[in-house]
C-alpha cells in the first residue's frame, strides 16, 4: 500500500513538472547615458554655433551564445542600423557617440560638456528603448526609437520588429512564411477587406489605392494564440504622420485562400491554420 502511493505521489511531481510553464527567455540589460554640447564647423544654428544634443538607450539583449552569429549581427543592424559591428557594446557605443553627428561620414561637429548649455537653448535628442515578448518558441525583439532635431516642427519614431525561433536560433523573415514577392496586393487587400483593419483602411495615402499593391516591409511579429501575422509599417509609410506607426493584420487561415504558406509557416502555426 504504502509503496502504490509512493509511486503515485513520484508520478503526481513528475507530471507537474513536466507541465510547467517554459523557462524565462534569458536577456541582459544594459543603460548608457550621454550629454553632448556640439559646436558646428561650418554650419550656424538659428541661435548661434552650439546645439545640444541628448542621446541615451536602455535594451535588452540576448544572452551570449542564444542566436547564431549571423542572425546576432542582423539584431545589430535591425536595432543600431550597424552592419559592420561585432557586438552589442560596439554597436551601442558607435550610436551614442555617432549620432547626428556625421554629415555624409564627414565630422562636421565637436562635442563638449552638456552643462555648458543655457538653460533656454534648444537641444535634439535621441532615446532608444528596447524589450522582448515570448510567444510560444518565439521571441519578439521591439526596438523603438524617437529623436527630435531641435527647431523641428515635431519628433519622429520608429518601432521596429524582429522575430526570433527559439528552436533554430535563427531570426525569422517573411520569407519563411509566405512568398513575399505576392504579398504587396495581398496586403491592400486585407487593408480593404478585414474589419480589423479598418483603422488603417481609414488613415491609407490615397495613391495606394490605385496602385494595387504596397511594398512589402521588413517589420513585423505573430500573434500565435490568434494565429496572426502582423505587420508593422512605419510613420509615412502607409499614412500621414498624425496616424502614427500602422499596423496590418494578416490572419493566417484569410491569407492561405490567397497565398500557398510554406513548410514553417504551416508547422509554426499547427493543423487547421490553412484550406490545404
Amino acid at each position: 500500500m504504502k509503496r502504490t502511493v509512493l509511486c503515485t505521489l513520484l508520478a503526481s511531481l513528475l507530471l507537474a513538472a513536466c507541465q510547467q510553464q517554459p523557462q524565462p527567455f534569458k536577456a541582459y540589460n544594459y543603460e548608457d547615458h550621454r550629454c553632448y554640447v556640439l559646436t558646428a564647423d561650418s554650419q550656424v544654428w538659428p541661435d548661434g554655433p552650439a546645439l545640444g544634443v541628448d542621446n541615451s538607450y536602455c535594451i535588452q539583449w540576448p544572452a551570449s551564445g542564444t542566436l547564431t552569429p549571423e542572425a546576432e549581427a542582423e539584431l545589430l543592424r535591425r536595432c543600431f542600423a550597424d552592419s559592420t559591428a561585432t557586438s552589442f557594446r560596439q554597436a551601442a557605443d558607435r550610436w551614442l557617440d555617432n549620432f547626428w553627428l556625421y554629415d555624409d561620414l564627414d565630422l562636421v561637429i565637436h562635442s563638449q560638456r552638456v552643462d555648458s548649455l543655457g538653460s533656454l537653448q534648444p537641444f535634439s535628442y535621441a532615446k532608444k528603448t528596447g524589450t522582448l515578448r515570448r510567444d510560444s518558441n518565439l521571441v519578439t525583439f521591439i526596438f523603438n526609437t524617437e529623436t527630435y532635431t531641435a527647431y523641428a516642427a515635431h519628433g519622429l519614431y520608429t518601432s521596429h520588429y524582429t522575430v526570433f525561433d527559439l528552436d533554430t536560433k535563427r531570426i525569422v523573415h517573411l520569407n519563411d512564411l509566405v512568398d513575399t514577392a505576392q504579398l504587396g496586393p495581398v496586403i491592400l487587400r486585407a487593408i480593404e477587406d478585414l474589419v480589423t483593419n479598418q483603422a488603417v483602411n481609414e488613415c491609407l495615402f490615397d495613391e495606394y489605392r490605385t496602385v494595387g499593391s504596397i511594398a512589402v516591409p521588413e517589420d513585423f511579429y505573430i500573434d500565435s494564440s490568434r494565429s496572426v501575422i502582423n505587420l508593422v509599417f512605419q510613420t509615412y509609410d502607409l499614412a500621414p504622420y498624425a496616424c502614427g506607426i500602422q499596423t496590418v493584420a494578416l490572419p493566417i487561415f484569410w491569407l492561405s485562400k490567397h497565398l500557398p504558406l510554406t513548410p514553417y509557416c504551416k508547422e509554426l502555426f499547427g493543423p487547421g491554420c490553412s484550406i490545404d
